[in-house]
């Protein structure tokens, strides 16, 4: 019963982005935001990142396995998979490399070099181990049919990896997001004999092989599931921005085209904040402040162009609030599939 009820929750969710009757929606009036876009904004270019290597800190279990480039690579893959940024070659960026080392450093700086990113990524590897450990085997008797049971003894390797990334807005190289990550992959193998004479659990003579001192795959693929593990946190730094261009009626409800389509990588049911900017004066110095707020927040619907998308927001009482050209920014987060699928890998291993 309890299943069914889910069951009914998901359908009920799914479909309330779904618009029905589009045809019958009024535009309607909507005022202008005191902050308009540019068409530079409108066109919603992705900002160019180059990602560095990380440091390895001498740790030879990552330089053995080459796993700060290895997770460079993976941040890279996260990031264009989803269309968020455009990937610039780290090898055409030596000079920016050295600039932000000297900034961590002496604690302040900035790149005066030729502009070839809007943003840059580098980090330190602050742990990175692989471990042996030996299981012995079991032969025991199944008290219901007799049959004799043999587990045989095996190896467990696990590799852990830990550290974290900056992201560096160029060319003031100021600090935009600290993201810690870590990650652990871990694999079994049963015990290879060589020679002598295995009769059911039963080992006869032979030498038993020693398992391996190191498996740099293995250390690499610990990097790439702490990645994946930080891979929202990363999203929402790169994630869409685009703005309000239309509102419609019908009914009751009130729809939202934005300037974000499928072309920018969004989907039906991506989850959105819906922002303004506002004029405040400051009570102590009178100077007049730009304010950024949170008006409401929603969901994509499946009314999805290359270019453009309608949108539905949550909360009903705030869409009189919404003006042409606030800004809209996809917030990602991990799925409860994704979470329930992570769970079950860890268990596994």
């Amino acid at each position: 019963m309890k299943i069914k009820t889910l069951i009914t929750l998901l359908l009920l969710t799914s479909c309330s982005t779904t618009i029905k009757n589009f045809d019958k929606y009024q535009k309607q009036f909507l005022s202008k935001s005191s902050f308009m876009p540019t068409a530079e904004n409108l066109e919603g270019k992705s900002p160019k990142l180059v990602v560095f290597a990380l440091d390895e800190n001498e740790n030879q279990v990552a330089k053995q396995s080459g796993l700060g480039a290895a997770i460079a690579n993976n941040i890279e893959n996260s990031l264009s998979r989803d269309r968020l940024v455009e990937i610039v070659d780290r090898t055409a960026a030596i000079k920016l490399q050295k600039e932000i080392s000297l900034t961590e450093m002496n604690k302040t700086g900035s790149y005066k070099g030729p502009k070839i990113a809007d943003y840059a990524i580098s980090g330190a590897i602050s742990n990175a181990d692989f471990t042996n450990k030996y299981s012995s085997g079991s032969t025991y008797i199944n008290p219901k049919n007799g049959q004799v049971i043999s587990i045989p003894p095996k190896f467990t390797y696990t590799s852990n990896a830990a550290g974290n990334i900056k992201i560096y807005e160029l060319p003031s190289l100021t600090v935009v997001e600290n993201i810690e990550f870590s990650g652990k992959k871990s694999r079994n193998e049963n015990v290879q004999q060589k020679g002598g004479l295995s009769l059911g659990g039963l080992q006869i003579g032979g030498e038993q092989v020693k398992g391996n001192d190191r498996d740099d795959g293995l250390v690499r693929k610990a990097g790439e599931d702490a990645i994946d593990e930080a891979r929202v946190a990363l999203k929402n730094v790169f994630s869409k921005k685009g703005y309000i261009l239309e509102k419609r009626v019908f009914d009751g409800k009130s729809i939202f085209k934005i300037s974000l389509g499928s072309a920018d990588g969004i989907k039906q049911e991506d989850e959105f904040e819906a922002i303004g900017q506002y004029e405040t004066e400051n009570p102590i110095t009178g100077q007049t402040e730009i304010e950024r707020r949170i008006i409401t927040t929603g969901k994509i619907s499946n009314k999805i162009d290359p270019k453009t998308s309608w949108i539905v927001v949550n909360e009903k009482d705030k869409e009189n609030s919404i003006r042409l050209g606030d800004a809209v920014k996809i917030k990602y987060k991990k799925s409860q599939l994704e979470s329930f699928t992570k769970m079950a890998k860890n268990l596994a291993e």
